[in-house]
C-alpha cells in the first residue's frame, strides 16, 4: 500500500472519529438541555400544586383551583412527551388527575378561611391571588377558557383579596379588644371599614360588611356575621369591652 493510500485511510478514520465524537456531543448536549428543561418544569408543577391548594380556602368558587390544577396537568403531559418512560412523571400525572376528580366532586364544600395573622401572611396570600389571575388570563389567551369563565374567576380572586384584608383587620381588632385595648381595636376596626368602602365589587355582601362594621364601631355588635366571617376563633369574649366604651375624643368621624 502506498504512503498516499495510507494517508487517505488515516484521514478517513480521523474524519469518522470526529463525526462520531460530534454526534455523541450533540446527543449529550440535547439530553442535558432536555433534563434542565424537565427540572424547571418539575419545579413549576410543584409551584402550581401548592398554588391550587393555597387558593382553595381563599376563593368562593372551586373553578380557580381547578384551572390552576389543569395548568399542572398540561405541564406534566408535556414532561411525559419529553420523557415517556419516567415513572415519577407518570405518578405526578396520576396525582394531578386525582386532584382534578376531587375538585370536580358534585356538592364539594370548600371551607373558607381568609384570616391572616401577619402582614407577611397577607402578602403571601395576595401574591398567590395575583399569580392565579395571571395564569387564568394566560389560559384564556391560549383558548382554554371562555371570556365569561375568565371574568368570573378574576372577580372571585379580587373578592378574595378584599375579604383577606377585611377579615385580617377585624381579627386583629378582636384580639386587641380581648386584651382590653379598646383604642387599638378601634384602629383595626376603622381600617376594616375603610377597606370595605374601597372599590365596588357588585356583591351585596360588601354593603352588609359596611353596615355591620359601623355597628361594631358604635358598640351595637361585637363581630361580623358568620356568613361574612366564619373565622370566629378571635371573636370577643363575653367579658371583653365594647366599642362604646371608647372616649369620644379618641374617635375619628
Amino acid at each position: 500500500m502506498s504512503s498516499f493510500s495510507t494517508v487517505i485511510i488515516l484521514l478517513a478514520i480521523t474524519a469518522t472519529s470526529l463525526f462520531v465524537v460530534s454526534l455523541i456531543n450533540q446527543r449529550q448536549t440535547r439530553a442535558r438541555l432536555i433534563n434542565q428543561k424537565l427540572q424547571k418544569m418539575k419545579r413549576r408543577v410543584s409551584e402550581l400544586e401548592e398554588l391550587s391548594a393555597i387558593l382553595e380556602p381563599l376563593v368562593d368558587d372551586v373553578q380557580t383551583p381547578q384551572t390552576i390544577n389543569e395548568e399542572a396537568v398540561d405541564l406534566i403531559e408535556s414532561m411525559l412527551r419529553l420523557a415517556p418512560g419516567n415513572a415519577y412523571y407518570r405518578m405526578s400525572l396520576d396525582t394531578a388527575q386525582q386532584r382534578r376528580a376531587d375538585l370536580a366532586t358534585p356538592g364539594r364544600k370548600i371551607e373558607t378561611f381568609r384570616l391572616m395573622e401577619s402582614d407577611a401572611s397577607i402578602a403571601r396570600s395576595q401574591y398567590a391571588l395575583s399569580e392565579a389571575a395571571r395564569i387564568v388570563r394566560k389560559r384564556h389567551a391560549a383558548g382554554h377558557l371562555q371570556e365569561a369563565e375568565m371574568e368570573n374567576m378574576i372577580k372571585d380572586l379580587s373578592w378574595a383579596n378584599f375579604m383577606i384584608k377585611i377579615t385580617s383587620n377585624v381579627a386583629q381588632g378582636h384580639k386587641a379588644i380581648n386584651r382590653d385595648d379598646v383604642l387599638r381595636a378601634y384602629s383595626y376596626y376603622r381600617k376594616a371599614l375603610e377597606v370595605a368602602t374601597e372599590g365596588s365589587y357588585n356583591n351585596p355582601k360588601q354593603n352588609q360588611i359596611i353596615s355591620e362594621m359601623g355597628e361594631i364601631l358604635s358598640g351595637k355588635r361585637r363581630a361580623l356575621s358568620t356568613s361574612l366571617m366564619p373565622e370566629t376563633m378571635h371573636n370577643p369574649t363575653k367579658d371583653a369591652p365594647t366599642m362604646d366604651e371608647l372616649k369620644p375624643e379618641d374617635r375619628i368621624d
